[in-house]
């Protein structure tokens, strides 16, 4: 039944592409940072995951590790991302913590930018996880906080998206939208007076879930 699950998904991510039209906001910013020499991490909330992998899916990148859960959903996850050449490191806050870390510590040696749902997986939404500036540190580079929106339908205005009404809300796009994907970069922490490393996490740690809160301020109300 996974299986079928998997073959379903993937199909409708590749119809996805096909149709989907995109407009990247800050993408520019990110190429800056690899011209560079230098690496990045991506967080996204959880409930932009599918919306943002669209959004990136034709554009060049050097080698991005991605972090999955060892949930049942982040298994077809890793395995659609894997098929579209993406790098997984699977493990979470809550199991395989301690796998992923060493995983994603390789990957930051090795070159490459990070990329994490960082409230994930199980939430609560739009709150991020601690580790979140560690992993910053492991590829010695900046922050870029990644959230994505459908805008309209192409055809009379519609179909534009749907929510499925799960904890994070997730936004699952349809053929023939237009989605937007904003990459805002967060202040690095040399280019803030700040007194220690716990500082600036903590500054970090407000910033992602209060910009994250502006931008879905509506999402979550009840």
């Amino acid at each position: 039944m996974r299986t079928f699950l998997f073959y379903v998904g993937y199909l409708y991510y590749l119809l996805l592409l096909k149709t989907v039209r995109i407009k990247l906001n800050g993408f520019n910013e990110i190429q800056a940072v690899w011209k560079s020499g230098r690496n990045a991490v991506f967080c996204c909330p959880h409930n932009s995951i599918l919306a943002c992998f669209v959004g990136v899916d034709k554009q060049e990148r050097p080698h991005v590790a991605l972090v999955a859960s060892l949930s049942k959903d982040g298994e077809l996850v890793s395995k659609l991302l894997l098929k579209r050449r993406y790098e997984m490191i699977r493990g979470s806050s809550s199991r395989g913590g301690r796998k992923a870390l060493l995983e994603m510590q390789r990957a930051g040696e090795q070159g490459k930018s990070l990329g994490i749902a960082f409230d994930g997986p199980k939430g609560p939404p739009l709150i991020p996880k601690r580790g979140l500036v560690g992993c910053a540190r492991v590829v010695n580079g900046p922050l870029f906080l990644i959230h994505a929106h459908s805008t309209r339908g192409r055809i009379f205005g519609y179909p534009r998206a749907m929510r499925v009404n799960s904890w994070d809300k997730m936004l699952i796009p349809l053929p023939f939208s237009e989605i937007e994907v904003f990459f805002e970069k967060l202040p690095e922490k040399d280019e803030i007076n700040l007194s220690s490393d716990e500082h600036y996490e903590f500054f970090i740690l407000n910033l992602v879930q209060k910009r994250s809160e502006e931008v879905f301020q509506k999402l979550y109300l009840k």
